[in-house]
């Protein structure tokens, strides 16, 4: 069987692993952190897995989470002309719901369970010099992670890459003590969208260590009236932040958040990166290639919730791709037309609808959640796409495709 080298023991690399090691192959994964330094860790990310995500960790058995504390069933959307003013809600329920829990927790088992699985597991740093040794003894090996400079390794796909600077500021905190969201019959994703100021979003979420809590995640528009986390260096400072930033821009929900702190000095986090989509074919100094997966290849703003799953997503793809694949080498060919098909199949609508959200909404967009306010299966639609971006398009771009849904529902 094929030897496969995985470069990251996060969503992509792990999964991939898994997928590869269920069939035969022979995979190493090389992690920067042991499963206690994962699990030890200070927050990096707030996420939310949609329901065909999970659906492939079932498959592998990798679900080892579950209890109902940290699904949502459904959303709640406020759109703000300005602060303080909702001009509408729309809400509707998610028909394949999905979950969000710590990925300290998901990968520190995640890591020990493929050695216990028969996976190879190697704990160390690698950078370039390290990539070419890898290169010699791999069939193929799969960077997975855009830390140690690896990105330089990745050619900036200019043509799909429309950001040259971060969208946005970000904040996010687990809190304990909040209040329930008690205006929807279902756990839900709290979305507020304030124009030209951010967004704001609130979940269920299942803590390493607590359980079932809720997460929050402040998308601030640099310069505007949300982006006030410059320089918090305390969990009581980013909490007192986040508290004040919801009395003054969403009252309705301040109340949520009056008993709430953040449960300790390592699961809060602040910061900013610019979205960037590289080309798969890293070319290493001896002329030897390496491909390239999940967030070093597709990285997306985190406002439509789309990192983790399109690394999920990329993983499936390549764990097929690869079992297709065969005996024959891995060529820079091969990895182009991999990332193509991904892309033209999956990424570029992922991408796409990241960065409609980033944007002020179209009038068609604000007609069809006006619309939505008032018709649920338009709002279920609304929700539910999110974990499946490929089902807006072609009709989201198109006024009179939009219409035509808004009639078509209105009409059943």
């Amino acid at each position: 069987m094929r030897d496969i080298g995985i470069i990251g023991a996060g969503q992509a690399g792990l999964q991939l692993g898994f997928g590869l090691l269920e069939k035969g192959y022979t995979v190493t994964v090389y992690s920067d952190r042991t499963p206690e330094q994962i699990f030890n860790a200070r927050l990096a990310a707030t996420t939310y897995l949609f329901g065909r995500a999970c659906q492939y960790e079932q498959e592998l058995g990798l679900d080892f989470w579950k209890g109902p504390g940290e699904y949502a069933r459904g959303g709640d959307l406020d759109v703000c002309p300005a602060p303080g003013q909702r001009a509408l809600r729309v809400q509707g329920r998610i028909l394949n719901p999905g979950k969000s829990l710590d990925l300290r927790a998901k990968y520190s088992r995640w890591l020990a369970e493929f050695e216990r699985r028969g996976g190879s597991v190697v704990v160390r740093d690698v950078d370039v010099d390290a990539l070419e040794v890898l290169a010699t003894g791999h069939d193929l090996v799969v960077v997975t992670t855009g830390r140690n400079s690896f990105t330089r390794l990745f050619e900036r796909d200019a043509e799909r890459s429309v950001h040259t600077q971060p969208p946005r500021n970000l904040a996010a905190m687990i809190v304990t003590g909040m209040k329930p969201l008690h205006e929807t019959p279902y756990p839900a994703l709290k979305f507020i969208l304030t124009a030209g100021h951010g967004e704001y979003f609130a979940m269920p979420y299942f803590d390493r260590i607590r359980g079932p809590l809720n997460c929050l995640l402040l998308e601030a528009i640099p310069g505007q009236g949300l982006d006030r986390f410059g320089g918090v260096s305390t969990a009581r400072e980013a909490m007192e932040r986040m508290k004040q930033v919801l009395r003054d821009f969403s009252p309705w929900v301040a109340e949520r958040l009056e008993g709430a702190s953040i449960v300790d000095e390592s699961s809060w986090l602040t910061g900013a990166f610019t979205p960037t989509v590289r080309k798969p074919v890293g070319r290493l100094p001896s002329g030897r290639t390496v491909m390239g997966m999940g967030d070093v290849v597709m990285l997306n703003d985190p406002i439509a919730g789309q990192g983790l799953n399109s690394a999920s997503k990329q993983a499936h793809a390549m764990t097929q791709a690869i079992l297709a694949h065969g005996d024959q080498p891995f060529t820079p060919d091969w990895m182009e037309q991999t990332f193509e098909h991904f892309w033209r199949t999956e990424g570029q609508f992922i991408t796409a609808f990241t960065n409609m959200l980033l944007q002020p909404p179209p009038p068609h967009v604000l007609r069809y959640l006006g619309a939505a306010s008032a018709v649920s299966p338009l709002a279920d639609m609304f929700f539910d796409n999110f974990g499946e971006p490929q089902r807006f398009w072609p009709w989201i771009a198109s006024p009179d495709e939009t219409e035509a849904r808004i009639q078509h529902a209105a009409a059943a």
